[in-house]
């Protein structure tokens, strides 16, 4: 097998809440840093999507890589470090999946959920065969909600009920409009409005051209179900909403940084022609903040989120404009399981933006491209 690992330690001095009679107390957040290798034996593993498309089972132990050239999932044994097989899936026929697979959800019972095409969604068990159909397309069709050319992204399953679904309802822009609960029990929705995002309009710009429109630059809204809580936050705010399946309700939670901006200044101007513009005022809302998702450690029962501001260039070359990344400050923040933050801390070691990543055993996995080969940088945290 392929392998190899590198250990760097070291300790910052990190943040403590910032509920007042709090702000001036410091905590030390250890990190521990190594490398390793997967061995892919005879097989190419598929790394273009840099693992966009892939999903870690419930234990922890297999991560489920897409690989569309051979529609095929890449079955990883993260304990061993090496691929254990391919997965074989059909588009076409009885058993077929549809030209989509992605996005797909790992189920309870080795199944697994693939919606790429919610017209198709189905559940297959993880020998690539159809278990069962689901209608989350129907359901949708009935309730009228998809009229007018909104769409509805599927984010995750509801942990515990392979049968209700979570996503986001947008118009044909990709704007966001509401949270959304499909219960295919009940063939019934639920909708949520997120009025705290209602300033994400302010971070929307339009481009056109000729009088038509060719493009937008605005935000992101994203959406965890691991671990104590369903969370929504932003890319723009330091804030987020739980929602509590209980009560059918929303909560909101605000954050203040002591390391970085809490959000980012709105974008101007709001149209925009050139792809020049459009790319400068990205570049300057990257230069502030940039705020990831939360993701969970079940071990340590805590929530981390990555952020990040990014020193990025606009390279012109025979008329036509491109962005380039010249390095990104990271920082990483921890919650405890109710969400309540502990501690905030810049990681000099890393530099650029982490993509994929998830935790593991405790310890956060990133994942590194090793001159084609599939590699993560293992971090983890003592507070």
């Amino acid at each position: 097998m392929t392998k190899f690992c590198f250990f760097i330690i070291f300790l910052i001095a990190a943040c403590g809440s910032p509920e007042k009679g709090n702000l001036g107390q410091q905590r030390q957040l250890y990190f521990t840093l190594d490398t390793v290798l997967v061995d892919p034996g005879d097989e190419i593993l598929y790394l273009r999507a840099n693992l966009g498309n892939a999903e870690l089972s419930a234990d922890e132990r297999f991560l489920y890589n897409y690989n569309p050239k051979d529609h095929a999932l890449e079955k990883i044994d993260l304990d061993e470090l090496k691929l254990v097989k391919k997965i074989a899936f059909e588009k076409e026929g009885p058993q077929g999946t549809g030209p989509f697979f992605t996005p797909f959800f790992l189920l309870g019972g080795d199944s697994i959920l693939v919606a790429g095409s919610l017209k198709h969604a189905a559940i297959f068990n993880l020998e690539g065969e159809k278990l069962t159909e689901v209608s989350i397309q129907q359901v949708l069709d009935q309730s009228g909600i998809l009229d007018g050319g909104n769409r509805f992204r599927i984010k995750s399953i509801i942990t515990g009920d392979s049968n209700q679904y979570l996503g986001f309802l947008t118009d044909w822009s990709a704007k966001f409009l509401q949270l959304m609960k499909v219960d295919m029990d009940e063939s019934k929705l639920a909708e949520f409005d997120l009025p705290a995002f209602d300033k994400l309009d302010d971070y929307r710009v339009t481009q056109f051209s000729g009088g038509e429109i060719i493009g937008f630059l605005g935000s992101q809204v994203l959406l965890q179900t691991e671990g104590e809580s369903i969370v929504i936050s932003n890319n723009v705010f330091n804030e987020l909403y739980v929602y509590l399946p209980e009560k059918d309700s929303l909560l909101l939670k605000t954050y203040e940084s002591r390391l970085t901006p809490n959000q980012k200044t709105p974008y101007y101007p709001k149209q925009v022609e050139s792809d020049e513009a459009l790319y400068r005022i990205y570049a300057t809302s990257l230069a502030e903040i940039e705020f990831e998702r939360l993701f969970w450690d079940k071990i340590n029962e805590r929530y981390y989120r990555f952020s990040y501001q990014t020193d990025m260039e606009i390279v012109e070359e025979n008329g036509h404009y491109s962005r380039s990344s010249n390095s990104s400050t990271i920082f990483l923040t921890v919650f405890d399981k109710n969400l309540e933050m502990l501690g905030e801390s810049r990681i000099p070691e890393l530099n650029k933006v982490p993509g994929t990543y998830f935790v593991k055993d405790g310890a956060i996995w990133i994942f590194e491209n090793m001159e084609d080969e599939l590699g993560f940088l293992r971090l983890s945290i003592d507070l």
